[in-house]
């Protein structure tokens, strides 16, 4: 018998993260183009484990990360296999950015692979991914401030999230990537560039990765919101880890993956992240940031001034 993975495909792109800016809605729209086929499930991080089992330790991980990794090779080129003749095969996995092993990893397995990434103000992207920990359950601290202090520990005993100031070291992350693969096939967008021209970004991403710039995806729909669910009995138990904790074994996946869309679609209260708390994480910054601007080739200036808040298209 032949194995599943003599018929699928490795990918011919992917998006590196990162997290809470943005990624959800490129999965979700890249996937509408029909010379493009994207992984069945979004975020199957298989180059952040090496097929190895993950181990992380947080909250939440043993539930729904070390159980649901894609580590073996069958299981990710699986994710691929209702690709046509034609189309072009990727994934998006934020965990890539921020895994220094990965890109490694990915020129040894994609040596001829495209990248993008998308980056958010590190601040708000901190409050972003915050909230949604919190929605969610897996978040111990009621506010960012105390999370960020427990930060240390949290690196420490090997969190897979809740690691918020971390994962805003977009020039560090990027490093790697940068010395593994020729700049031409790496393209770095920013969350600012979804939320004022969406259009314009997908013509380029379409164009990066060889296909009909001219389509456009429907984007009317936001996936993946941040905020506290407004029913307050519905907020409970989504926020009850031991309430969810007992009801998700029970359930089989493609059940469960229904119930987290149907909450997320649910109204929610978006809570905004304390101006004090925002100027001093900037400032955290800072350097990162300027950093970064040499790397990318961009002026980040507004990322250092206060936030405007415009609206938004997506979270992650």
């Amino acid at each position: 018998m032949r194995s599943r993975s003599a018929h699928c495909r490795l990918p011919d792109f992917l998006g590196i993260g990162a997290a809470k800016s943005g990624t959800t809605a490129l999965h979700e729209y890249l996937r509408q183009h029909p010379q493009v086929c994207m992984s069945r499930r979004k975020e199957p991080n298989f180059f952040a484990f090496d097929q190895q089992p993950p181990r992380f330790r947080g909250p939440g991980d043993r539930t729904i990360l070390n159980r649901d990794a894609l580590w073996r090779l069958d299981d990710y080129l699986d994710q691929f296999s209702a690709a046509r003749p034609g189309q072009v095969v990727g994934e998006i996995s934020p965990r890539y950015l921020g895994t220094p092993v990965a890109a490694e990893r990915i020129r040894r397995w994609l040596p001829e692979a495209r990248l993008f990434a998308i980056l958010r103000q590190p601040a708000d992207r901190a409050w972003s991914h915050f909230s949604m920990r919190r929605r969610d359950g897996f978040e111990p601290c009621r506010e960012i401030e105390e999370a960020l202090a427990d930060e240390p520990r949290r690196v420490r005993e090997n969190w897979a999230a809740g690691r918020y100031f971390e994962r805003g070291l977009y020039a560090r992350h990027l490093a790697p990537y940068l010395e593994q693969f020729p700049r031409e096939r790496i393209r770095i967008y920013l969350y600012d560039d979804l939320v004022a021209d969406p259009a314009g970004l997908f013509r380029d991403l379409f164009g990066f990765l060889g296909v009909n710039q001219a389509f456009v995806p429907d984007m009317t729909h936001r996936p993946n919101p941040s905020g506290d669910l407004r029913n307050p009995v519905l907020r409970w138990l989504w926020t009850k880890p031991g309430a969810r904790s007992f009801v998700r074994p029970l359930l089989p996946k493609a059940l469960r993956q229904l119930a987290s869309s149907w909450v997320v679609r649910r109204p929610m209260v978006r809570r905004e992240m304390p101006p004090e708390t925002h100027a001093s994480l900037t400032e955290r910054y800072r350097e990162e940031i300027h950093r970064l601007e040499a790397l990318i080739e961009r002026d980040l200036a507004s990322w250092l001034a206060p936030p405007a808040r415009p609206p938004e298209r997506g979270d992650r």
